[in-house]
């Protein structure tokens, strides 16, 4: 599994958003208020459930890599202390030797985590803050986004 080049991510990003914006526009330019309003809403959920469907790819994504990280972590430290009892002719108790390893991954993945990210040690208090502000963001963004695209659309509506 490859990641997405971040060039690609951006362009998917705006071209979608880009398609909405344009879509939204000629919604609020309908002369009719009923059509108008059925375009709009229409746009707005496919908007809404097209980000949710991207929300949730990328987060089954993720899961697959942290898993597959954990796993290729443990089977390295695995065979990492496999060798090295091998090299000094010491009992090799297999089970034992994954036990010490998934340990020793769990804590490098945790002390990676707390090095390179903000959220890592955040508690419930703080996590449920961010999602606030998450559930707040959205509501702004798409106001903004949905406001300029109406303010446009007017202003088309009344130059035709």
């Amino acid at each position: 599994m490859t990641a997405t080049p971040i060039y690609r991510a951006f362009a998917l990003g705006l071209f979608r958003s880009s398609v909405f914006f344009i879509c939204a526009v000629v919604a609020f330019s309908q002369r009719e208020d009923r059509t108008g309003t059925i375009l709009l809403m229409i746009v707005f959920l496919l908007d809404v459930a097209s980000y949710q469907i991207v929300q949730v790819v990328t987060i089954s994504n993720e899961s697959v890599y942290a898993r597959v990280w954990a796993d290729t972590l443990t089977n390295r430290l695995f065979y990492e202390k496999l060798f090295e009892k091998i090299r000094v002719r010491e009992y090799v108790d297999v089970d034992a030797l994954f036990k010490e390893a998934r340990k020793s991954s769990a804590a490098d993945v945790k002390l990676f985590l707390k090095d390179t990210t903000v959220w890592s040690e955040w508690g419930g208090f703080k996590q449920t803050l961010a999602g606030i502000w998450s559930f707040l963001w959205l509501w702004i963004s798409y106001g903004i986004f949905y406001g300029i695209a109406g303010w446009m659309g007017t202003a088309m509506r009344s130059s035709f």
